[in-house]
């Protein structure tokens, strides 16, 4: 069976860091894999013209969930109001599931529960993870129409550990290189790429001229050295992605799909002694998506580092998960009441009105310095006019600056980990 890509987008933080290879994407201490998924997915739907169908299901795959238990899939659905009725599922072994999802993604629309999103995302977690970059992919798959026909090629599975993080440890640790390299993912991208090519279809010729159309063999897995030596002897073009975002781990595969949409193409994944494969033949459309996150991949500022997160020294504030529950249309899906012609937010105590949600951009009305949140010298602050007359206020997004007057957005972001739960809120970001 085959599914097709009906719209794509990536998510990369505007930070890029020097590394050994290049430079990396490099997200702040208020970012993490759930609200870059949760960026990629509001850029994939607010984004498209003309509007997309609604989404019957979500996959997420990431190895940095901020949840090993409990699950962080359904936060990037409320955050990006996508309904109650919606399914959800999470893969969080490999790097390859970003690959691996876009298989069950196929399955659900060959069984009638399409479309389906699916969104990946990295953030980096330790210095150990000496290439991760981070990064978010979502893609919307259905039956039929879009950018590209995607059909699942061939999967490999077995017992082989070369990267790996045990419960409850930030720390990667890696296998013996001289045997991961032999025996790891390396051999399994390859016999899954051998058994990939097999199955490519021959393109017919036309007036007895030779057939035109070439098929290209991109390669990712935990190490980019070793996928890119695998990627080279299958002819591949080389991954133009990896030096300038890093490797963004389970997103990582998704984001190579789209920089492939100018021709057909064979992505192979290899992670954990798992590997998978999906042919990709883009459409007319596939070249102008590609060429946007192209685009968006060499820009970025350059800096330096980014700063650490806060001490927070006995910074513990209370949670409550009733409340966490009970308010998340205010606090996920940005919910306020509509009432004589207003918008108002937070919705006030004992006033009834047709919940709606906030516009996402305005201009900034006011802004000040907060001396008081504990863990930072200072915090800005700032009341925005929204463009549906709403006003927010709210903390600006971690090494950022915003002036009156001045065109911002508001983004999804973690505010802190107090009582053991992650609360996630909307910062003032502005617009680039």
């Amino acid at each position: 069976m085959s599914s097709h890509l009906l719209a794509g987008a990536a998510a990369l933080p505007a930070d890029r860091v020097p590394t050994r290879a290049g430079r990396r994407c490099a997200a702040p201490y208020d970012q993490d894999a759930v609200t870059l998924g949760a960026e990629a997915v509001l850029a994939l739907l607010n984004g498209a013209q003309p509007a997309l169908p609604t989404p019957a299901a979500l996959l997420f795959a990431s190895v940095s969930p901020p949840y090993d238990e409990g699950g962080s899939a359904q936060l990037i659905a409320e955050i990006a109001g996508l309904g109650e009725d919606l399914f959800c599922a999470e893969l969080t072994a490999t790097p390859r599931d970003g690959l691996a999802a876009l298989r069950l993604a196929d399955a659900l629309v060959a069984a009638d529960g399409g479309p389906v999103l699916v969104c990946a995302a990295h953030a980096r977690r330790s210095e150990t993870e000496r290439e991760a970059g981070d990064g978010a992919v979502a893609l919307l798959v259905g039956e039929r129409g879009g950018m590209a026909t995607l059909t699942p090629g061939p999967s490999h599975s077995e017992e082989l550990r070369d990267r790996w993080r045990l419960a409850g440890e930030n720390t990667v640790r890696e296998g013996d290189a001289s045997f991961t390299e032999e025996l790891g993912p390396a051999r399994i991208a390859r016999l899954v790429a051998d058994a990939a090519r097999e199955r490519i279809p021959e393109p017919a010729t036309v007036g007895g001229a030779a057939p035109a159309r070439s098929v290209d063999v991109l390669v990712t897995g935990p190490s980019s050295r070793s996928a890119a030596r695998v990627e080279r002897t299958l002819g591949g073009p080389g991954d133009t992605a990896a030096a300038r975002t890093g490797v963004l781990g389970a997103a990582h595969p998704l984001l190579r799909l789209l920089l492939s949409l100018h021709g057909p193409a064979m992505l192979v994944a290899a992670s954990g002694g798992l590997g998978d494969a999906c042919l990709v033949e883009p459409g007319e459309e596939g070249a102008e998506l590609a060429a946007a996150v192209e685009k968006q991949i060499a820009g970025g500022r350059e800096v330096p580092s980014i700063p650490p997160p806060p001490g927070q020294v006995g910074f513990d504030p209370y949670v409550s998960a009733p409340r966490a529950w009970r308010e998340r249309g205010q606090d996920l899906r940005l919910e306020g009441v509509a009432r004589d012609g207003k918008v108002l937010y937070p919705p006030p105590a004992g006033i009834e009105g047709e919940r709606r949600p906030l516009a996402r951009t305005g201009n900034v009305l006011t802004c000040t310095r907060d001396h008081v949140y504990p863990g930072a010298d200072t915090l800005q602050m700032a009341v925005v006019a929204l463009d549906d007359g709403a006003r927010f206020y709210g903390q600006v997004t971690a090494g950022e600056e915003v002036e009156i007057g001045q065109p911002v957005r508001l983004v999804p972001r973690r505010l802190h980990a107090g009582g053991g739960l992650v609360q996630y809120f909307w910062k003032v970001s502005p617009c680039r």
